[in-house]
């Protein structure tokens, strides 16, 4: 009898105690990508992102918050991606190794009580500027031989693009005058031309600026560089100038060449597409009509300034060699305006809209679904042309079972053995599609 009151009481200070163990074990924690947390108020440790793409050579920053400080810092390839061993506070700057192909790298962080949590990163190549820099000038001063000639504009480009030769956009790149008689036009207040100017590369990894060459250049050898501003690499381009004294104003547009909107599937061209042309030198105002009108909105003309622009708006109209007529105000007009193709794309069209009709059995009120009766039919349209069909009682349904047959577009609505009642769902899918309609039994 003793033992068995010693047991009595002993049982549920062991339950206890395996308990709090238990509680001791969760609120530990770990790493595994996971924040890390620990009792006593301290926050989890967590790592800030957890899952990033860096580039050689660039600088990245981490954050780590919660746990205890110092932080230890581990990676699993010290080559791609260098850290120290310690951290006294919540930034982490790391500047990643040379890779020569996309490496996957771990970085964990312990903190002082053993906590871990850890970030998965991707180091990438270093980003590629192109091996020149491509200038651009006015088709006037091509028979001088020289790629700008004074009094005039010219434009130029680099495309920034990242190792496996994808446009880079939204990348900054500093342009500077680095020799010769010229300068960057600017869009900063009070100043028009500058010798160094940032722009930032468009969608297809383009950075553009304009060149403007002053009136008493004399013919000469320019040098410019265009410098990512993100990881410090650069490249050098010259070009030459050539003296032009003729005494009149020369047009220019740009972008030049051929613009080509393309449309969303093979049965239409772009409707809503944009695109907006500057125009320099001459006598502004300037103004601005297209061969096609119907196939293009113009916005922004006449064009009050040199450099301004007007913007283009595609109606949905197809169209080839859309072209600009573009005078200024004393009747010069452009040699070679742009042109514009307004194209088929190339995807299929959607299918058209999945219809069922009617969409509910009766159009109003219920019917009696008696065994072994046909009730109805559902014309089905649109979609793919394939069609699956299910029946789903709603809640409260009996009976039945309804039954549901499609063929070449009628689905046929039938009673099993036994009469139904309640509400039946007929479910119609077509490819992505799927429409219900409804049976309502009484």
């Amino acid at each position: 009898m003793p033992g068995h009151r010693f047991s009595s009481w002993l049982r549920p200070l062991l339950t206890l105690v395996g308990l709090a163990g238990v509680l001791s074990l969760a609120a530990c924690g770990g790493g595994n990508g996971s924040p890390a947390s620990i009792g006593g108020g301290v926050s989890p440790l967590v790592i800030t992102p957890s899952v990033a793409t860096t580039y050689a050579a660039n600088p990245f920053t981490f954050t780590v918050t919660g746990g205890k400080q110092p932080y230890t810092i581990i990676s699993s390839d010290q080559a791609a991606l260098p850290v120290v061993g310690t951290l006294d506070g919540n930034v982490l700057v790391i500047v990643p190794g040379n890779v020569g192909a996309d490496t996957p790298v771990t970085l964990t962080v312990r903190d002082s009580s053993g906590l871990a949590t850890s970030a998965a990163i991707t180091v990438k190549p270093s980003l590629l500027l192109p091996a020149s820099i491509t200038i651009t000038g006015s088709p006037n001063c091509g028979s001088s031989g020289s790629d700008l000639c004074s009094g005039q504009d010219g434009t130029a480009t680099v495309q920034l693009t990242g190792p496996a030769g994808a446009p880079l956009a939204g990348r900054p790149v500093r342009f500077d005058v680095v020799q010769g008689n010229y300068s960057i036009s600017s869009t900063a207040p009070g100043q028009p031309l500058v010798q160094s100017t940032t722009v930032v590369t468009d969608q297809n990894g383009n950075a553009t600026v304009r060149l403007v060459i002053p009136v008493n250049a004399a013919t000469q050898i320019a040098t410019i560089r265009a410098t990512d501003v993100t990881d410090g690499s650069s490249v050098v381009g010259q070009f030459t100038i050539a003296q032009f004294v003729d005494g009149s104003a020369v047009l220019t547009v740009i972008p030049t060449g051929k613009t080509t909107f393309t449309g969303p599937d093979t049965t239409q061209c772009a409707n809503g597409g944009q695109a907006t042309f500057y125009i320099f030198g001459g006598t502004p105002p300037y103004t601005v009509a297209t061969n096609f009108p119907s196939a293009v909105t113009i916005s922004g003309t006449p064009v009050q300034r040199s450099g301004g622009g007007f913007t283009i708006t595609t109606t949905g109209q197809c169209v080839t060699n859309l072209t600009f007529a573009i005078t200024d105000a004393t009747g010069r007009t452009v040699l070679t305006p742009p042109t514009v193709d307004n194209v088929l794309g190339t995807a299929a069209p959607p299918p058209p809209t999945l219809v069922l009709t009617p969409s509910t059995i009766p159009a109003s009120g219920t019917v009696a679904c008696v065994a072994n009766s046909q009730i109805g039919q559902i014309l089905t349209s649109g979609g793919t042309g394939t069609y699956v069909i299910a029946v789903n009682p709603q809640a409260g349904a009996t009976g039945g079972p309804v039954i549901a047959v499609g063929d070449k577009g009628v689905v046929t609505v039938s009673i099993g053995s036994t009469d139904a009642h309640g509400n039946f769902a007929i479910n119609v899918s077509s490819g992505s599609q799927l429409k219900t309609a409804t049976l309502h039994c009484s």
